[in-house]
């Protein structure tokens, strides 16, 4: 599904959740909408440069990890990137969890057109998105816009 969601009015983060779930409720009566309808219905401007709806993915991987027994012998199923990005830049989280099912942070896999960014960009998206998680896991209640997201070099550069 091609979600998006307002941030108008610098919400706080927990407002923010709020919406992001309002959204995906409201997108899943419609998930059954074929992707090439939905293109059809809105007829965006058309670009072998870009895709029609969006140019950045975030995706939360939040399902059980993939398990492979096979009789005698050990092993580990890996989903790996292609080497090719299909968008601008994707962002993949996948949700940890313990032996015993508790929450144990989050992974990250950003994926990105080297025609758009840089190393050096990407790592610093990846930097400020750490900062921002971890400020708005201790202080769900500020605002999105007073969260500190750059690192004490940046601020004085910026």
């Amino acid at each position: 599904l091609v979600l998006r969601t307002n941030t108008a009015g610098n919400p706080t983060f927990s407002e923010l959740l709020k919406r992001v779930r309002d959204v995906d409720l409201a997108a899943y009566e419609h998930q059954d909408l074929p992707f090439e309808r939905l293109v059809e219905i809105l007829n965006p401007t058309r670009s072998r440069s870009r895709n029609p709806l969006f140019q950045v993915m975030l995706a939360f991987q939040n399902t059980p990890k993939a398990e492979m027994k096979l009789t005698q012998l050990d092993s580990d199923l890996y989903v790996k990137p292609v080497g090719s990005a299909k968008f601008d830049l994707t962002i993949e989280l996948t949700e940890q969890r313990t032996e015993t099912g508790s929450a144990a942070g989050l992974t990250g896999l950003f994926e990105f057109s080297t025609d758009v960014f840089k190393q050096s960009t990407i790592r610093a998206i990846a930097d400020r998105m750490k900062r921002f998680l971890t400020e708005v896991a201790e202080r769900p209640h500020l605002p999105i816009g007073q969260v500190n997201i750059l690192s004490d070099k940046e601020r004085q550069t910026f």
